[in-house]
């Protein structure tokens, strides 16, 4: 498993989940739709709600951090 990454509303929507669909894992810990969609989110807090679709999420972000580091390694 990677580092933890910072999910953010464009992460979700580029996966092309819907609003409805993202308020189900809100409020939990404090957190809002509305923090998530101004602030994002940890792919750890994502992993934490237990949502397959929260996960996937954070594993594509984590997937694309990667990405980018490995790219950046190799230039």
């Amino acid at each position: 498993m990677s580092a933890p990454r910072i999910a953010t509303h464009l992460d979700a929507k580029a996966l092309g989940y819907c609003n409805a669909g993202l308020r189900r894992w809100f409020p939990r810990d404090g957190v809002t739709f509305d923090d998530f969609r101004q602030q994002g989110v940890t792919t750890g807090w994502l992993r934490a709600t237990g949502d397959a679709m929260a996960i996937r999420l954070a594993e594509y972000v984590e997937q694309q951090a990667n990405s980018l580091m490995s790219e950046g390694a190799k230039a």
